[in-house]
């Protein structure tokens, strides 16, 4: 080996190139769901300021719907701004990292870092509104479980990939390997909750 080889950097590796279309992915579908909300909420207010009584499209039936979720005081924790609102500006920030990260494929650890910090702060955010909208609410927004149904992965993607740069070893390595199993399994707990709490109203 010559003192130039020795001397040379060592480049950090490529990011997956499936992680980069998941967030893709997942920001779009996100932001989408997002701003559904937005435009639902929209409604709402028109229709009751023309004396009607609201109808929305996301109304399914009495359990599944955004009617009896949108207007609740869980639907707006911060400050007062709509949660979708919120999930636009996070989605649009999401996705616009994503292109970066497809285009660049090495980022810097802080980059990481802090979107790690988002994903944590995001499966929070969303684990307590999942236990608002099942316990106390007794309803299930669409637009909201669409929001579920992306952030679960979006967590478990970066985290593993984080978990495994930060202290890579062995088992890190296996966690990162088997991530598709932490999803499964996240869906499997989840859907079994909603099921055990709704049973056959889901579909009344």
């Amino acid at each position: 080996m010559t003192d130039s080889e020795e001397s040379a950097p060592i480049e950090a590796p490529r990011e997956s190139l499936a992680l980069s279309i998941w967030l893709i992915v997942a920001s779009a579908v996100g932001l989408y769901a997002a701003a559904s909300l937005v435009l639902d909420k929209v409604s709402y207010w028109e229709q009751l300021a023309h004396g009607e009584s609201p109808v929305l499209d996301c109304n399914i039936n009495p359990i599944v719907g955004c009617g009896p979720v949108i207007n609740t005081w869980q639907a707006s924790i911060f400050w007062n701004i709509p949660n979708p609102v919120i999930g636009v500006v996070g989605w649009s920030a999401l996705g616009a990292l994503a292109v970066t990260v497809l285009v660049q494929r090495r980022l810097p650890d802080v980059f990481w870092a802090g979107l790690q910090v988002g994903v944590c702060g995001g499966i929070a955010m969303v684990s307590w509104l999942q236990y608002q909208t099942i316990f106390h609410i007794n309803a299930l927004c669409p637009w909201c479980m669409v929001t579920w149904a992306v952030m679960i992965p979006t967590f478990w993607a970066v985290t593993t990939r984080n978990v495994f740069r930060r202290w890579p070893s062995v088992l890190t390595r296996t966690i990162d390997q088997c991530v598709v199993v932490l999803i499964v399994a996240h869906y499997v707990a989840l859907a079994t909750i909603i099921y055990v709490h709704f049973g056959s109203k889901l579909w009344a």
